[in-house]
């Protein structure tokens, strides 16, 4: 397995903490039930599966697998169903994440944002990929390059809050914010960049604390110390960036596939703004990316157990953004 020594001090950090409570919801394929047995294994999970008992119970004995010490959950042959007693047990406080087996994001996510499922919060959903690169000084969030394809100012300052709380149940206690755009300064033509002026000027009234929030930065200028010099940029973000945000989807998806593309690493990501964090990886995704999701998301709720309001934003004047 390759190096991944940003990721492994996350581990060394799990390693001190009670397995986490998770649902795996609607587990019916093997990597799914290999991976709650893993998590268990290793001792990050305490998993609950979530799901059709018989199918279930079919599926691991046709994979070879012991899911015998495992809890289930039985519930009616429909990913919906699946999801709705999911949320109902972290709602329940019976489980504190949910994990993402057999089923689609919408199945998952659908029963969190309903307005009577005791998960919401006042945030918009979001997400965060945690990124391990070879040869970089440290690892990277960003976000987001999942969920919100076009947010509008509000959403990224629900992204921004949600992001910076993840950094700083990471470690991070003052994270570095590079609020991404294509360009240096402002550009009227360039909506990401007046957005990030707005962002920043959030930032300056408090509603980011702990973090150093800078924008509109290009991602060579957030991330290289040299460029930033060479363009004369002498932030405390500018070159050092902790957290990237992206302006939408499609950008942080490039930013994400460059990084990995040219030189490899770990990607790994929750969904964030419920009351629990949520590992919400692809089927396609190796199991190395799934088990790293359930590092950040044990450390995301462990964060969240010592600051239950933290998931709570300041009072302003911007309009909700819908969940």
């Amino acid at each position: 397995m390759p190096a991944r020594p940003h990721f492994q001090r996350l581990v060394e950090r799990v390693r001190l903490l009670p397995p986490l409570p998770a649902a795996v919801v609607y587990p019916l394929d093997r990597d799914a039930l290999q991976m709650a047995l893993s998590g268990a294994f290793a001792g990050y999970l305490s998993p609950t599966l979530v799901g059709p008992e018989a199918r279930i119970r079919d599926v691991a004995g046709k994979s070879g697998l012991d899911i015998s010490r495992l809890p289930l959950v039985d519930t009616p042959d429909s990913p919906q169903a699946a999801g709705a007693r999911a949320a109902e047990l972290a709602s329940e406080g019976q489980v504190a994440a949910l994990v993402k087996g057999s089923l689609r994001d919408e199945d998952l996510l659908g029963p969190v944002v309903g307005a009577d499922s005791g998960l919401r919060t006042e945030r918009r959903l979001s997400h965060a990929y945690f990124l391990d690169i070879p040869g970089q000084p440290r690892g990277y969030l960003l976000a987001d390059a999942h969920m919100n394809v076009t947010p509008n100012l509000a959403a990224k300052r629900d992204i921004v809050q949600s992001t910076v709380q993840l950094a700083t149940a990471l470690g991070l206690a003052a994270p570095r914010v590079a609020l991404l755009g294509a360009m240096d300064g402002p550009a009227p033509s360039f909506r990401s960049t007046t957005d990030a002026i707005a962002l920043r000027s959030m930032a300056a009234q408090g509603l980011f604390p702990g973090a150093a929030v800078d924008g509109p930065l290009t991602p060579e200028t957030a991330l290289s110390a040299d460029a930033a010099r060479g363009k004369g940029l002498g932030s405390e973000v500018a070159g050092r960036a902790d957290v990237l945000i992206a302006p939408s989807m499609e950008s942080g998806l490039m930013v994400l596939k460059t990084m990995q593309g040219l030189v490899g690493g770990l990607a790994a990501g929750l969904v964030l703004g419920a009351k629990v964090p949520i590992v919400a990886a692809s089927r396609a995704e190796p199991m190395e990316v799934r088990m790293a999701s359930c590092v950040l998301a044990s450390l995301a709720a462990a964060a969240a157990r010592a600051d239950p309001a933290a998931n709570s934003l300041a009072r302003d004047t911007l309009p909700r953004a819908a969940a």
